[in-house]
C-alpha cells in the first residue's frame, strides 16, 4: 500500500481519516496536531520552563522527544524531564525513563534526599503530561457512564502544586504515539503503555475500543465534547485522565532548581 501523500510505502492506516501514511508523513501529521493543541490552548509562552513527566512508556518518551525537537531552536523556552515512578529513582540510569532522558540529552530534575514534596517549584512554569486521545475519550465516557458529567463542566484547576499542566498529545491516539517513538526515538525500548489496575477503567476502555472499531472517529467526538463542556479547560480533564499505577504525582517530586538536579 502507498502513502496517500507521497506515494512511498505506507506504514500506517488512519481509520478515522481513511488515509495510508508513510513514516515521514505520519510523524508530520502527529506533530501538526500537537502543535495545534499547543497553539490553540496557549500552552507555550516566552520564558517557559517546561517539565515533562516521563514514566518509562512510549507515550511519555514520545512527548519528551517531540518537545525537545520543538524547542531545539528556542532560547526563550527551557525543557527538563521529571521521572515520576519510585522505581526510577532506585534503578537510576538503568530505568527506561532515565535512559530515555539521557539519550535525548534533556536535563533531569530529581528529588533531593528526604524531600517531602514541600520544596519551592518557582522555576517550573508548566508540567507536560503525555495524555493521549484515547485517555481523554475514556475519561469523558466514564464521567457520563457513572453520572459525573458535572466534572466535565466544572473540572478542577489544570495544575499540580499550582503549576499549570499541559497535554500536547490530547488529539493523538496512543497507537500513533507508539509509532512516533519508534520513528523519532533513540532506540531505547519502552513499554507500550502504563498498566492500569482499576477494573472500572479497564471496562470503560474495553467498551470504548469495541465501539471505536465500528465508529473510528469516536475518540475525537468525545474530545470535542470535553472541549465544549469544559470551555477550553481540557487540560484539567487530561491531568486527571492518566493515573499512573505505582507512581508519584509530579508535584510530589519536583524540586527547586539547583537542589537534587542531575
Amino acid at each position: 500500500m502507498r502513502c496517500d501523500t507521497c506515494r512511498n510505502e505506507a506504514v500506517f492506516f488512519q481509520t478515522y481519516s481513511g488515509r495510508h501514511l508513510c513514516s515521514r508523513h505520519l510523524v508530520a501529521d502527529i506533530e501538526a496536531r500537537a502543535k495545534r493543541s499547543i497553539r490553540v490552548n496557549r500552552w507555550m509562552r516566552h520564558g517557559d520552563h517546561i517539565a515533562v513527566v516521563v514514566s518509562g512508556d512510549r507515550r511519555s518518551a514520545a512527548l519528551l522527544s517531540f518537545l525537545k525537537k520543538l524547542t531545539a531552536g528556542r532560547r526563550d523556552v527551557r525543557l527538563s524531564a521529571v521521572p515520576v515512578c519510585e522505581e526510577d529513582y532506585r534503578a537510576g540510569n538503568n530505568s527506561a525513563a532515565m535512559r530515555v532522558t539521557e539519550s535525548l540529552q534533556v536535563r533531569c530534575i530529581m528529588p533531593a534526599p528526604g524531600d517531602s514534596g514541600t520544596a519551592s517549584y518557582t522555576n517550573i512554569t508548566k508540567i507536560a503530561v503525555a495524555v493521549s486521545l484515547d485517555e481523554i475519550a475514556q475519561s469523558v465516557l466514564g464521567q457520563f457512564l457513572f453520572g459525573n458529567a458535572d466534572r466535565l463542566v466544572h473540572p478542577p484547576p489544570a495544575e499540580w502544586y499550582r503549576i499549570p499542566v499541559i497535554c500536547p498529545f490530547i488529539a493523538v491516539p496512543s497507537e500513533e504515539l507508539d509509532r512516533y517513538w519508534e520513528s523519532e526515538g533513540t532506540g531505547i525500548e519502552c513499554l507500550s503503555t502504563t498498566s492500569c489496575h482499576d477494573i472500572v477503567l479497564q471496562e470503560t476502555q474495553a467498551m470504548l475500543e469495541d465501539f471505536s472499531l465500528r465508529h473510528p472517529a469516536t475518540g475525537y467526538a468525545l474530545l470535542h465534547i470535553a472541549e465544549d463542556l469544559s470551555r477550553g479547560n481540557v487540560a484539567a480533564i487530561g491531568a486527571a485522565a492518566r493515573p499512573v499505577a505505582g507512581c508519584t504525582p509530579p508535584h510530589r517530586i519536583l524540586w527547586k532548581e539547583g537542589n537534587g538536579d542531575i
